[in-house]
Order: C-alpha cells, then sequence, then structure tokens
C-alpha cells in the first residue's frame, strides 16, 4: 500500500548534509509504521524559497542518492536560475526512487500571497504543455503554489493524465485564506482527483494557526495537518478513485463541452492585449504589468443611466408541484409560478429590493419520473414570450423589481428541441436577458434537453458565439446567468466574467448527497476566483402527489446562498421548505476587489497557456444531435462511453483493476443503447408526461 508523506518543514538544497539527515529521518518513521513490507512512497517537500539553483539538474544531483537509498519519490518545487543570476522561476519537480528526474513544471503564474518578488518571472502568454508522471500514489502533476487557483491550468493537468494533483505552496492568514482553501477543495471535486497541498510550518509568511497541509479526495474530504506537526501521512486508494472514474456520471473531465470553450478561448486571444515579453522580472516590472493589465480589464461599456451601487436582492425557495399528468400541465404550471410569485410579493415591495431571482424548474418541477424524453420536455415547456412569461414581467412592473429564474424553452428556430434556459426581466417588465444552460445532466440520457453544443454549429449560425455567454449591462450592474450544473465547471463563470458579468445569477436544483461538500466549495470558488456575485436559488422541496396536502420531497432540501465577490456566504438558507434569503449587493466593494492585482486572479488568466489542451480533442464532442429532435443521441451514455475509453487508450485515465465476476458500476440499463429507430422512440414516447429518472 502506497503512501503520500508530506514534510512540513523548510527545507534547502543548499544545505545537503542537513537535508539527506532529514529524508533518512523520514524514511525511518515510514518503515516504522509499517506492519507489513514497506511500499515505495511519494514525499512532497513545500515550496523552497532559499536562493536559487543555478539549473534542476543541482537540485537532481543533491536528491539522487537520497532517493534511490531509502526508495522514495520525491516532490516538490525550488527556486531556479532563469536566462541569468538575477531572475529565478519556481519549477515543481518529481524525482523518481532511481534517482532520476521524472518531471519538471515551471510555476505560470505570479507570486500573489507574497506579492511582486524581486527578480521572479514567468513563461507568460506561451502554450506550456502540462506533464504527468507515474508515482507509487498515481499519476501525478505538480502545480506550484498558486497555479491551483486557476481552474483551466489544473484541468489541462487533468488531461495531460494526473489523478494526484501536488501543489508545494506558500500560504499566509490573509482575508482569502479561506477562499483560497476552498478553492482547492473545489478542484479536487471538479476534476475528480486527489489534490495535496505542503506548507512549511516555519514558513515565515505562516501565521502560528490555520495554516497547514492538507489533502483532499473528489468528494471534498479533507486530512488537515496540524501546525506542530513536521509530518502527514496520508494513504491515496488511487483504484478507489479509478473506479469512481470508470462510473462516468459527474466526472467532469469526461463530460466537458471543451472544444466550445477552447473557440471562446482563441477569441479571446484574438482580441485581448498580448502578454508582456520579455515577461516582468522585478517588482517594479510586475506592477507596470499590472497597471496595464488593469488598464485593458476596466475598459467596459458605459453604466446606463440610473446606475444604482448598492440593492438588495430577493433569492426566492420555493417547493414546486411536479407535474404528473398532461392535462395537468398547464394548471400546475401557473400554479406554480403564482405561488412564487406570492411568496416572494411579501418583501418585493420594499425599496431597497431590486432583484428577485426563483430557482431552476420553478414553474414546472424537473419533468416527472420514471421515462422522460424531448416529447415529455416539449409539454412542459414555455415560449418566451409567452403567458407564463406575461405572469412575472406584470410581477416586474407592479414592484418595480428585477426578475430572474430558468425554465425549460421552446424556440421556434429550433424546432422540436428544448433548451434549459434562464432569463432577466427588468423592472419595466422587458425581457432584456436569455441564456441556454451548456453544461447539463442531458449527457446521462437523463434530461433530454437540448444544449447550445448539441447543435453547435447551427446555434453559432443562428446566434453567434456571443450568445452563449450573455451579460446585460444594466442599472443593477452587469449580470450575467447559468443553470445549475453550470457552476460544478468553471469555464462557464469564467467565460460570463471575461463578457463582463459582476453578478452570475444561478437558479439551481441541486440533490442532497455525498457531493454536497464539493457543490458549496465549488460556488463559492466561483465567486472568488471570478470576483463576482453568485446568488444561487433553490428548490425546497418536490411536491409530487398531487392528492397530498402536504410537499413529499425526495431529494431537494434547500440551502439557497447568496455568495460574495470573496467567496464569503452573505446569506444562506438553512431549512427545507419554502422561504425568501434576502441580502446586499454592493457593486462598489467589489470594482475596488477588481482593482487589487492580488486579488484578481481573470487578470492574471492567459487563455494562451491552456488553450491547447482544450482543443485537443478532450470531453464531448460538439454537434451530436442529429437532424431529428426526437433521437435523443446521449441515451444509454453512449457518447462518455465513448470518450471514456478514448481516455483509457490515450492514457488520460487509467482504467481500474477489475474483480473476477464484478458487475458494471452503475445499473445495465444505464449502459445499454437507446433502441434503433426513431420509430420505436416515438411509439415508447407517445402518451408519456412521466420519464426516466436519473439522480442529478
Amino acid at each position: 500500500m502506497a503512501e503520500l508523506i508530506i514534510w512540513q518543514r523548510e527545507w534547502s538544497p543548499h544545505r545537503s548534509a542537513e537535508l539527506e539527515q532529514t529524508l533518512a529521518t523520514i524514511a525511518t518513521v515510514h518503515r516504522q509504521r509499517e506492519w507489513r513490507e514497506p511500499a515505495p512512497a511519494l514525499l512532497l517537500l513545500p515550496t523552497c524559497n532559499d536562493v536559487p539553483v543555478a539549473k534542476i539538474e543541482d537540485l537532481v544531483a543533491v536528491l539522487r542518492a537520497p532517493a534511490k537509498q531509502h526508495g522514495l519519490f520525491i516532490a516538490g518545487a525550488v527556486r531556479v536560475q532563469a536566462g541569468s543570476s538575477k531572475t529565478f522561476a519556481t519549477v515543481g519537480f518529481v524525482i523518481g526512487d532511481d534517482g532520476e528526474l521524472r518531471l519538471s513544471s515551471p510555476k505560470r503564474t505570479p507570486d500573489l500571497v507574497e506579492g511582486p518578488i524581486e527578480g521572479a518571472t514567468l513563461a507568460t502568454g506561451q502554450s506550456a504543455a502540462f506533464t504527468v508522471c507515474a508515482t507509487p500514489v498515481g499519476q501525478v502533476a505538480v502545480l506550484p503554489g498558486e497555479d491551483v487557483l486557476f481552474p483551466n491550468l489544473v484541468r489541462a493537468a487533468t488531461f495531460a493524465g494526473a489523478e494526484v494533483l501536488l501543489n508545494p505552496a506558500r500560504e499566509c492568514n490573509d482575508p482569502l485564506l479561506g477562499a483560497r482553501r476552498y478553492a482547492r477543495v473545489a478542484r479536487a471535486w471538479e476534476n475528480t482527483s486527489y489534490l495535496a497541498t505542503a506548507i512549511a510550518a516555519g514558513d515565515s509568511l505562516a501565521s502560528p494557526q490555520d495554516l497547514a497541509s492538507v489533502v483532499i479526495d473528489w468528494v471534498g474530504v479533507e486530512q488537515c495537518a496540524s501546525r506542530g506537526e513536521a509530518l502527514m501521512f496520508a494513504d491515496l486508494d488511487i483504484e478507489r478513485l479509478r473506479r469512481r472514474r470508470d462510473t462516468i456520471v459527474a466526472v467532469q473531465p469526461l463530460h466537458l463541452r471543451a472544444r466550445l470553450y477552447a473557440d471562446g478561448y482563441r477569441r479571446l486571444i484574438a482580441k485581448g492585449p498580448a502578454a508582456a515579453t520579455p515577461a516582468p522580472s522585478t517588482r517594479t516590472e510586475w506592477r507596470a504589468e499590472a497597471k496595464r493589465r488593469l488598464a485593458a480589464q476596466q475598459a467596459v461599456p458605459e453604466r446606463p443611466a440610473g446606475f444604482t451601487e448598492q440593492y438588495d436582492v430577493i433569492l426566492t425557495q420555493t417547493v414546486q408541484k411536479i407535474i404528473q399528468r398532461e392535462s395537468d400541465v398547464v394548471a400546475v404550471r401557473l400554479e406554480n409560478i403564482r405561488a412564487a410569485l406570492k411568496l416572494a410579493g411579501r418583501i418585493a415591495g420594499n425599496p431597497g429590493s431590486k432583484l428577485t431571482v426563483f430557482g431552476e424548474f420553478f414553474m414546472h418541477g424537473q419533468g416527472g419520473h420514471g421515462y422522460r424524453s424531448p416529447i415529455t420536455l416539449q409539454r412542459l415547456a414555455i415560449r418566451y414570450p409567452g403567458p407564463e412569461m406575461e405572469l412575472l414581467q406584470d410581477f416586474a412592473l407592479r414592484n418595480r423589481i428585477f426578475v430572474a429564474g430558468s425554465s425549460f424553452e421552446i424556440d421556434d428556430r429550433f424546432p422540436g428541441h428544448v433548451f434549459n434556459s434562464a432569463f432577466i426581466i427588468d423592472d419595466s417588465g422587458e425581457l432584456i436577458h436569455r441564456y441556454r444552460k451548456i453544461q447539463c445532466a442531458d449527457v446521462w440520457g437523463s434530461l433530454p434537453d437540448t444544449t447550445p453544443s448539441s447543435i453547435y454549429q447551427r446555434y453559432l449560425d443562428t446566434f453567434g458565439y456571443e450568445f452563449l455567454f450573455p451579460v446585460a449591462n444594466t442599472r443593477l450592474g452587469r449580470l450575467a446567468t447559468m443553470v445549475c450544473f453550470d457552476q460544478a465547471h468553471p469555464e462557464i463563470a469564467r467565460m460570463l466574467t471575461r463578457f463582463g458579468a459582476e453578478v452570475i445569477i444561478h437558479p439551481s436544483s441541486e440533490g442532497h448527497g455525498s457531493g454536497r461538500q464539493g457543490w458549496d466549495a465549488s460556488r463559492r470558488t466561483r465567486a472568488f476566483e471570478n470576483m463576482a456575485y453568485v446568488l444561487s436559488a433553490m428548490p425546497g422541496g418536490e411536491h409530487f402527489d398531487p392528492e397530498s396536502p402536504a410537499p413529499n420531497t425526495v431529494q431537494m432540501r434547500g440551502y439557497t446562498k447568496l455568495v460574495s465577490f470573496d467567496g464569503a456566504i452573505l446569506g444562506e438558507a438553512d431549512t427545507a421548505g419554502p422561504c425568501v434569503l434576502t441580502g446586499t449587493i454592493d457593486l462598489r466593494a467589489l470594482q475596488r476587489a477588481r482593482a487589487n492585482p492580488r486579488t484578481n486572479l481573470v487578470l492574471w488568466d492567459d487563455p494562451a497557456t491552456y488553450v491547447d489542451a482544450y482543443e485537443a480533442d478532450v470531453g464531448l464532442p460538439n454537434d451530436l444531435w442529429g437532424n431529428d429532435p426526437l433521437q435523443n443521441p446521449y441515451r444509454g451514455f453512449g457518447p462518455l462511453k465513448r470518450v471514456l475509453a478514448d481516455y483509457y487508450a490515450r492514457g488520460i485515465f487509467i482504467p481500474p483493476v477489475r474483480a473476477p465476476g464484478a458487475a458494471a458500476p452503475l445499473p445495465a440499463k444505464m449502459y445499454s443503447d437507446a433502441p434503433a429507430g426513431a420509430a420505436a422512440t416515438r411509439l415508447a414516447d407517445q402518451g408519456k408526461i412521466d420519464g426516466e429518472h436519473i439522480q442529478v
């Protein structure tokens, strides 16, 4: 059984005798802990901040003998001279138990925690291929320091084959310490990976409390070291991780629509200012580069007349009735809307209330249970405009308040297709914004709505690329929306921010379960890493039985949240059932935070460093939906199974070791392919309003 060991003390390759003694002590402790023959171990060292080594080979020369003698793989990060004796780059490394360098990975982001460091430089604005290597604990990538806070860099490492993300780092106890901690949890969850961070206890930046090394799994479970400990031991069950990836469902690197984002990154590269060449290497140059980037970022549309810097929002948590019969569709839909408006209406007229947000499916529920098809969604869906929207528009006009939410939507430009759409109505009753969900449960065949990626070329021919990530420039700031599962994919919120979003409205319908920690860490991280408010309105329950006066909820439990731009929770509805959650948006405070180069991560996001990884035929391809809108291309997990097989063939994922006679990780019906022929599908669909239910 392989073990990950984290060393929590400062170290230096220039004190070789001391380092060799330290490694000998670590190896002895490791052997003493084993009840069986000791297995190879991986030792993770924190970032070394001593005088740079002349070249990475000098570090290898120091660590070669102890690595071979003790059978240790050794990883960490060290400063290496870059071009001259006055400049250096931080480089992550892995040295094998044979003493050879297995991996060398330069840091790609500035030293934001410490501030600009004299002599530190980077290879900015250049494509940087990520490398991984096999170790006793699995395939690892090294992301030094702040690299782990940049979601696209972590995704690129995952696409290169990483199972364990190693993060040698420095930390300090500033107001964003908690946000950086949650970001590390989110990275493990978003990539279905382990993540290990090593922080030196004797680091001059560290405080005596709350700063310690940590190992996180893909569920969000953390193993935290004590500050007083020199060593931390973690058992990484890599076969468990591989079995989890093999289950397909909610494995984001499998179903990410990577080429859709790659197209956007190419547009940003062509349109945006080029990175500084050569990269800054002095404190003065880094400050000048930050000023240059801030000037480019602040070229935003002029604020409309009547702009409001501070206002209150209402997040409305409803319990929607689930439509069970075709004859009930219109009546139940209108009943749900009126109930939601009644709940919000109690405080919508307050002078400070300027925006109310409803959750995903608040009009019609998720589409029943049992068998669910494109036809069933067509019966539930509405048109913008239509009688349902008119109710919301009247409410907005009557209360002089913006209204946002989501629903299944029919667009007659794409006959037979149903979108999962979000909308914003302004306080004059005008529909000013519409967004179609990009990352959806359609990938599992359980929710047969159409995403823009599924009809990608037709969609772009009709609307253009920018309609994928619309942002409304309003008196309440630049508003954007994303829907439910979108927030689990950092690419979407980042693109919305790149198009100008300040407030991201998030109608959602998240079920409860062991993935709850990952969902919540991800939500907080979307706000922190983009310096944007996130408003998540969620259902407080589901009412399935039309004969019962009381809600009989199955999975939805509320927990509507308002998240500040620094990742802090401003408010939470900590209960199931109908309720409202209120809070305040302060756009001046947001702009102040965005003007700080140390806290504004988007400022240092260079798509050129990772666009190649997204163009490497990873994730789900675009244009999977053919000409027949009733032929759901995702039924039976077919596309995801093909992506998984391709990942195994290319070494992006490693298949688990299967026990003889072991069953498939999902029920057989989920792995079965769709029935052949459109006729069979249509016959099976006719007369059904309830449909297949797979947990999302």
